[in-house]
C-alpha cells in the first residue's frame, strides 16, 4: 500500500512539473476578433453579415 502511495505522489509530481502553469495570456486583445490567423477579414460563411 505504502508503495502505491509513492507512486502516486510521483505521478502527481512529474504531471505537475510537465505540464507547467496556464498557458493562456495575461491579458486578452480583442483586436483580432473576426479575422484569420493572417489578420484578414474573414470572407464567405464565416463573413459578419452587415
Amino acid at each position: 500500500m505504502k508503495l502505491t502511495s509513492i507512486f502516486a505522489l510521483l505521478l502527481a509530481l512529474a504531471l505537475v512539473v510537465g505540464c507547467g502553469g496556464p498557458s493562456a495570456p495575461e491579458s486578452a486583445s480583442s483586436d483580432g476578433y473576426g479575422t484569420t490567423h493572417e489578420g484578414k477579414a474573414a470572407e464567405g460563411r464565416n463573413e459578419l453579415e452587415e
